[in-house]
């Protein structure tokens, strides 16, 4: 009699152990399941990097110019807006002086009245740079200047899209809640029978 009760309080104390090691398992296995739950992403992460294949849409590229007398300069990130793979910029200067620009033999017009002179102006590449002519009317003759403007399509932002979640695999999910509630199940069984003798 003796060695039985001695035998179901071991048989007891080694379900109790199991149980114990098996809550230490499960937390983990869900420690590492959490580890995997969806992120917040800014869209404009997602287009960084994008380069010369953006896809239709409008975006914020970070833009450098050189030339004339390096007092002029423009606006950055410049709106890049592509639409059925043509690219076009607008080019905000920091003068209100500009009267039109040359691109690619082509004469464009201000697209505004008041305040820095705003173009808008095809883009052929965004990976190399664009070599334009802008007219000044600064100076006591009109000018003008020659320049080259650069785009920075790695550093593209998504100016049109909203913040959106990137969930991990789904799959990966599934199986983890599975191998949790597999593992519980039974064990949970043992202990109520342990506990209940």
């Amino acid at each position: 009699m003796l060695w039985l009760v001695s035998s179901n309080k071991a048989s007891t104390k080694g379900v109790l152990v199991l149980a114990i090691r098996t809550r230490a398992f499960l937390a983990t296995i869900l420690i590492l399941a959490l580890c995997l739950l969806p992120t917040p992403v800014h869209a404009d992460a997602v287009a960084r990097g994008a380069a010369a294949n953006l896809q239709d849409g409008t975006y914020l590229v970070p833009v450098t110019l050189e030339g004339g007398t390096g007092r002029a300069s423009i606006s950055s990130p410049a709106t890049v807006t592509v639409e059925h793979g043509e690219a076009r910029a607008t080019i905000v200067w920091s003068s209100p002086h500009y009267d039109y620009m040359v691109v690619g033999g082509q004469r464009f017009l201000p697209t505004n009245e008041e305040g820095n002179s705003t173009f808008e102006i095809p883009v052929p590449s965004l990976d190399e740079p664009l070599d334009v002519v802008a007219d000044t009317t600064a100076m006591s003759e009109p000018h003008e200047v020659s320049y080259r403007i650069t785009f920075d399509t790695p550093g593209a932002t998504r100016a049109d899209s909203p913040a959106e979640i990137r969930l991990p695999p789904v799959p990966l999910l599934v199986v983890a809640g599975i191998a949790v509630a597999a593992l519980a199940v039974p064990i949970s069984l043992r202990v109520a029978r342990a506990l209940r003798t």
